[in-house]
Order: C-alpha cells, then structure tokens, then sequence
C-alpha cells in the first residue's frame, strides 16, 4: 500500500514539474491568475468521489477497485495517474510522463484563455443540474359541451303545444321542471284505458273464472306502463287517479338538469312523433378540445393531469385531465385533437371560449440538466464546452433530448451533474479551438483533409485490455437479455460484472495513454451507469438507466470497435417506441434473434433498424445500416 502511495506522489511531483517547466517555456511572464468559479468541476469531483466512496463500503468490496478507479481517473485528468497501468500482481499504479501538449496554449483536449480575455468576450459559465426532466406543453383550448350530459326532450304522440313555461334559449332548468302543457287524442285515450282498468281491477272475479282478477291487475300494469312511455311521471299518474278522470292536456317534464341550449317548442304549434322539443346540456363538466403537433403527442396521454386558466380571470386556475386523444390527424394542418374534461363551478367556463391550457410530463424522476444555450449544434453534432477552472476549457461532444420550459436540456452523454459549462462566449471559444487545431496540425505538416478516419486511429486492443472489453460487452449483453425476461435480479448481478470489467478496462494500458481517455469520457459514463444499475431496485427505473449506459456504450464502440477476437458480430438496434419525441433508444446486442430489452416479454422482437458495429482495426466505414420493420 506504501509503494503505490509513493509512485502517485511521485507521479504528480513530476507532472507538476514539467507542466511548471512548459508554462515558463510558453511565456516569460505568466498570466495573471483567473478568479477560480464558485464551483468547480474538481471541487464537485471531490464532494461527489467521497460520497460514492462510501458507498462502495457498503455495498461491498468488489467494487472498491472500480470506484477509486473512476474517482482518481476524475480527480487528476491528466498525466499517468489519470490512467493507470497494469504492473505486477494486476494492480494499478502510477507512472510516465505526462502528456506533451497538443498546441499553444493548449494542454490536451483543452483550450486555455486569458481570464481578462474571457471576461473580454463574455464567457459566462453555469452549473449542469441533475432534477426532474419535465416537459411541458402549453397550448389554447375550445370550452365544448360534454356530449355525454347532453340530452333530448322528444314527444313520443303526436298533438298540439298548449302552453309553454320554458320560452328561450339558455333557460336553466332543473330535473322534474315544468316544459310544456301537451294535448295529444293518444294521450288521452291512455288516460282513460288506464282510469278504467283501474276502476274495474277488484270488481272483475267469479269462482268460475279464477283468472279473471289476475287479469285485470295486469290491465292496469299495461296501461300504467304506456303512460309511462310517454314521459308522464308517477306522480302525475297518482294525481290522475285521485281525480279520478282524464285531463285534457298532461304536463311534460324536463328529464334532465341543465341549460336549454336548443328550443323548437312554441305555443299553440302542432307537433309531430318524434319531434325535438328542447335540447339540455349539462354544463357541471365541460370539455376542452385543444389541437397538438404530431411531434407533442409522444408528451400526452390519458389521464394526464392538465391546467386551465382565462387570461382576463388572472390568479385563478383550473385542474382537469386528458381523457382522450383523437386517433387521426388533420392532414393540412398535421396536429391531433385531444379533449380534456374539467370542472366548472359557477359555470365559468362557457361553450365557446377560449382558453389557456398547460400539460405536463414527468419523464424522468432524476435526469442530467444543462442550460440550452451551453449547446452549440452545427446540425452533425452538438458541442459544450466544460469549464475547468484557472483559465481552461473543455470542448466536450454531447447528445440532448427534451427541451425544459425553463430553458434547459436534457444531457444523454458528454456532460455530468455538477460539471460547470460555458453559457455565453462559447462561439468565440469554438473559433479558438478551430484555429488551435489547425495551427498544430500545420506545425507537424498535416492538414485536416490528410487526417485518416476515426476508425483507422483507434487502438487495437492489447491484453488485458481486450479481455476486459470483451467481459464487459458479455455483461452488458446478460443485463440486455434479463431485462428482455424481466428478471432483475439477473440484471443486477449482471451490473456488478460489468463494473468490474470496466474497473479492469481502466487499469489496463491502451496506446494513446490518458489521451485516449480524455477522447472518450463515454468510457466514464459507462463505469457510472453500471454502478447506479446494480443499486437499481425499480425495473422501468433499469431500464432509463440501462438506455444511457446503452447510449454511451454504442459511442465508444464506434469510436473504438469491436476487439477483433471478441468472436460475434455485435448490432447496435433502436426502438422508436422508448422515449417517444426524442428519437427512441438504441441498446446492443450480438448478431441473432432480437430481444427488446425496453418492454420485456410483451415484446421481445420490436425494433426499427439496426447497424452493424465495426471491428476494431477495420477500415471500411462503422456502422453497416440496415433498416428493417419488425414493429408491431
């Protein structure tokens, strides 16, 4: 234990001494000191490496390795130490000179600036977030009629309107209310069958006919029965039977409550069977229709919790949901109607007006946040660069996904939680970045166009180093097929493989040294995802983490390829399914029958496309396409 403390001090007073020497070889008189960020990324580093190192006690010993693997690879950055090699006994000690610089003013990956010069063109940097990603969606809505509380009053007899009590439109009215008093000849000769067979129910009997009293009780059944057919109500029956003889003209009642909000009923006009008297809605409830653009829809679904509000009704706000989605679409327009339901206390909301709506979506609990405009997109990749303290930047790869209502993106790989990247000023420091990059290529006598492909400049895999790939792809694959057959347990065993595997993978020397590294901070987010996997106790919870670990596999496998004597070919395959809106998922797997790790056995052999990933050494282009429509 003594030795290796010895060898890292070792290492770092030597790469303290050369880089002391290259600042002095650079310029006689250093540059003013530049004012340190509140947080920067080696402070967070620090935090963030003490808490996962007590973590690791917990959980158990294997996993000492890869955790202060990945927390000294974090901590330095650069030089030997950043990359430890493999020395008697398998363990990782320190060692070798650093890393010459790759141009001016630049060490590594790295660009380095002037404090006053930042401040001069404005760079201004902000902290990446790890929080809720929440989409929101904020449209303008049409207050409807709930068509299941609207109703009909027909006449079921022909005859004539004698007098009306319900005369306009808008009318409120309540169950059991007065419409219309109706004289109908139908009508009245069920008043009188019935008034008879009531009168003659307990005359009607002799010994002789047994069934005759029978019989007239259910005459009167029958009769009561049609008056009952034609809306007249038990109370009005009753009332029929205590007078004891038939009324000229009988009162329809309303059904239903509700406003009028269709009349036809007027007096003294005829009217026909079957005719439409008064139409009544039920505004207690009311729908909201609102018009979303098919690339929203992913965002939306049943039961989604959505909030109204009326522009000129300030501080006041409505709770409702969505309660269905139109399956088509307006072809001119290419948006999709989705109707919400609220509540209308007061009868706020008036058919026919519009209204201001809000949806939300929770589509991860916990996600990487970064401020949109840290992200350069040049419409082929999109670039951030990191903040690194004393003057020094990072230009960093990253992909994104949903876009924040409060400004901020959602990082699929290149950046991590408490990492501090530039949010203005960043285009004059892509410029620098271009101009450094050419000047050092000039100085070694390349030019850009003479460059080889990426494919052509990635290592081959030497031993250990391919074993420990190799081990790692297995694991992966093993978690991949337990998520397939939703077993979790496997999956976590699985993890825990694979973060050894990748423990192993750093510890074991690559040509290129730290600088190979430093191209492929994937290789940290794979190691960081596989720890988080095997603490994973939810499922959907493994699989949006087993979709990022996917993620920033297939980039260092395309970068790197495949170890040639890894023995299968590997495919990378994605799901538009997962993750709707922001492109599907991808995960890896090797050459043979698919298995959809995203929906476990529901379906297995669900995919879109899927690429066929290069060998490393190889020198046709990565990534063989090949599309294919196994979608259910």
């Amino acid at each position: 234990m003594s030795d290796k403390k010895t060898n890292h001090a070792d290492a770092r007073d030597k790469s303290s001494v050369d880089e002391t020497a290259d600042r002095k070889h650079a310029s006689a008189a250093p540059p003013p000191p530049s004012p340190s960020p509140s947080r920067s990324p080696r402070v967070m580093t620090v935090v963030a490496f003490a808490v996962v190192v007590v973590v690791s006690m917990w959980i158990g010993g294997s996993w000492g390795g890869l955790l202060a693997d990945l927390g000294r690879r974090a901590l330095d950055g650069k030089g030997e130490e950043a990359m430890p090699s493999v020395g008697s006994g398998g363990h990782a000690h320190g060692g070798g000179p650093p890393a010459a610089p790759t141009g001016p003013g630049q060490d590594g990956g790295t660009i380095t600036i002037d404090p006053v010069m930042s401040q001069n063109i404005g760079v201004r940097i902000a902290e990446v977030a790890s929080g809720p990603l929440i989409k929101t969606i904020r449209t303008v809505g049409t207050v409807d009629y709930d068509e299941t509380r609207v109703r009909d009053v027909n006449l079921k007899v022909p005859g004539w309107i004698e007098r009306i009590y319900v005369d306009y439109l808008g009318a409120a009215v309540e169950a059991g209310q007065p419409l219309f008093d109706f004289y109908s000849p139908d009508l009245f000769a069920a008043q009188e069958e019935y008034l008879l067979a009531w009168r003659n129910r307990d005359k009607i009997g002799a010994d002789f006919v047994p069934d005759a009293a029978e019989g007239a009780q259910d005459l009167v059944a029958a009769a009561h029965t049609r008056l009952k057919y034609f809306d007249i109500t038990d109370e009005q029956i009753e009332e029929l039977q205590r007078q004891d003889q038939p009324q000229k003209t009988m009162t329809m009642r309303s059904p239903h409550s509700g406003i009028v909000m269709a009349k036809h009923a007027n007096e003294g006009m005829r009217v026909e069977l079957g005719m439409q008297a008064y139409r009544i809605a039920d505004l207690s409830k009311v729908w909201v229709m609102v018009a979303l653009y098919e690339y929203e829809l992913p965002f939306t679904s049943v039961g989604q919790r959505a909030t109204l509000s009326l522009s000129y009704v300030p501080g006041q706000a409505l709770e409702g949901e969505v309660i269905y989605i139109y399956p088509y679409m307006e072809t001119k327009t290419r948006q999709a109607m989705v109707r919400l339901e609220f509540d209308n206390p007061g009868l706020l909301l008036k058919p026919g007006m519009y209204a201001n709506v809000e949806l939300k979506a929770t589509l991860a609990e916990r996600a990487t946040l970064a401020p949109r405009s840290a992200v350069i997109d040049t419409g082929e990749r999109q670039i951030a660069f990191a903040s690194l303290g004393e003057g020094r930047f990072e230009p960093r790869n990253v992909r994104i996904g949903v876009e924040t209502e409060d400004g901020m993106v959602h990082v699929l790989s290149g950046l991590q939680p408490g990492e501090l990247v530039v949010v203005s000023g960043q285009f004059l420091l892509d410029s620098e970045a271009k101009v450094r990059e050419g000047t050092a290529r000039m100085s070694k006598g390349r030019l850009a166009a003479d460059e080889p492909p990426a494919m052509d400049q990635a290592p081959m895999w030497p031993e250990p180093a391919g074993s420990y790939f190799g081990r790692a792809l297995d694991a992966y694959f093993g978690i991949g097929d337990a998520l397939a057959r939703d077993t979790p347990e496997k999956v976590w065993a699985r993890a825990r493989v694979l973060a050894d595997a990748v423990a192993g993978l750093f510890a074991a020397e690559i040509p290129g040294g730290p600088e190979f590294w430093k191209q492929h901070p994937e290789a940290v987010t794979i190691g960081v995802e596989a720890l988080g996997l095997a603490s994973e106790s939810d499922l959907s919870g493994a699989r949006l983490r087993y979709a990022n670990l996917s993620v920033a596999l297939a980039d260092f496998v395309m970068a790197t390829g495949v170890p040639p004597d890894f023995g299968t070919t590997v495919l990378k395959l994605r799901c538009p399914m997962v993750r709707d809106g922001q492109g599907g998922s991808i995960w890896l797997q090797p050459d043979g029958v698919v298995r959809n790790p995203y929906f476990g056995r529901q379906m297995q052999e669900c995919f879109e496309e899927r690429t066929v990933l290069p060998v490393t050494g190889s020198t046709h282009s990565p990534g063989q396409h090949e599309s294919s429509r196994d979608m259910p």
